[in-house]
């Protein structure tokens, strides 16, 4: 199995060699994936089926010469295990068909957890068996589900989160105490099955300014000491510079926003990947290339470096420009 991965979020990569992956690699931007899609008019429907999760995990591998792959699944699985229904609507994304902004309270069935997302787990074990490289297994923060919990959708304003955890903190961090509890066991099953990292996708990090560390920081911290020992761990917090909360942090690996700079944390004992903006895939193939060189001069020789984009990949990328610049990489790491 290619390792360098793994050897790099370890800080153990010796060889001049810089392991790629790219966050939501398998997705929209490829006809492959947008011919699968047209065939299920729910999200949720399509990613219930592990083979299809396969099909999908594997679209990437197959386009380009990457290092890692990721399950094919999403981060809501767990609201929707724990009776929270989810549909995905077009044009509106997820939206929950109960929501602690509509109710007084939410009633988390924790008892069929497991059963009602085992689909995850079936589809862990069937990627790990056709994959040559290393798999990344994810989950949402507790911060971040408990936010599409509340509002039942994705969040248009941050107001009435902030009034509800000031007014309501114990109710929320009892909330967050379960999800947190849920998290930790889902990881931990998907490594029983095939994963051999576990990223954690705090999404809605930057809703939270001065709380951070009360209502979302701690709560993935309980994960990682949870999970430690076991896989490496790697923490995505969009919207938070690392510099605000990395020294309250357990993590030693981290995926950084574009708007964050690598240079200011890569001599620190952490792995660091991330950074470049999706958007830089839309330029000419010249300055593509001049990027790749700049980016290989100053990375190759660093233990703890990781290529990855800072956001995901949007569904207006050509996939030939992402091919353009993983080629050249390529062609400087067989040098």
């Amino acid at each position: 199995m290619n390792n360098y991965f793994l050897k790099a979020l370890n800080q153990e990569n010796e060889a001049p060699y810089i392991p790629v992956w790219l966050l939501r690699q398998a997705g929209r931007y490829m006809p492959e994936y947008r011919e699968v899609r047209s065939q299920y008019k729910d999200f949720f429907e399509m990613i219930k089926k592990p083979e299809i999760c396969k099909e999908l995990t594997l679209q990437p591998l197959n386009a380009f010469d990457l290092d890692a792959a990721i399950t094919f699944t999403d981060i809501l699985t767990i609201p929707d295990a724990l009776g929270l229904k989810v549909n995905f609507v077009k044009g509106k994304g997820p939206i929950f068909e109960k929501s602690l902004s509509s109710m007084d309270k939410l009633d988390l069935n924790t008892n069929e957890f497991h059963d009602k997302i085992q689909y995850v787990y079936s589809a862990t074990s069937l990627i790990k068996e056709n994959v040559n490289v290393p798999l990344i297994g994810f989950t949402g923060s507790p911060w971040t589900l408990f936010v599409y919990m509340f509002y039942g959708q994705s969040p248009k304003d941050f107001k009435s989160i902030q009034s509800y955890i000031s007014e309501n903190s114990r109710d929320a961090e009892r909330y967050l105490q379960i999800l947190t509890d849920c998290c930790i066991e889902y990881a931990k099953r998907q490594v029983q099955h095939g994963a051999d990292c576990i990223q954690i996708f705090d999404s809605w990090a930057g809703i939270l300014e001065n709380n951070y560390v009360d209502f979302s920081l701690k709560y993935v911290n309980q994960i990682y000491e949870a999970l430690n020992g076991e896989v490496p761990l790697i923490l995505y917090n969009r919207g938070k510079l690392l510099s605000t909360f990395i020294h309250e942090s357990s993590f030693k690996a981290y995926s950084i926003n574009s708007s964050d700079q690598i240079e200011n944390y890569i001599d620190e004992d952490i792995t660091i990947q991330g950074n470049l903006n999706p958007d830089f895939f839309k330029k000419n193939e010249e300055e593509i290339k001049l990027k790749v060189h700049e980016i290989f001069t100053k990375f190759k020789d660093r233990k703890n470096y990781i290529f990855n984009v800072g956001e995901g990949l949007t569904p207006d990328l050509d996939p030939e420009k992402i091919k353009i610049f993983l080629k050249t990489l390529r062609s400087l790491n067989s040098q």
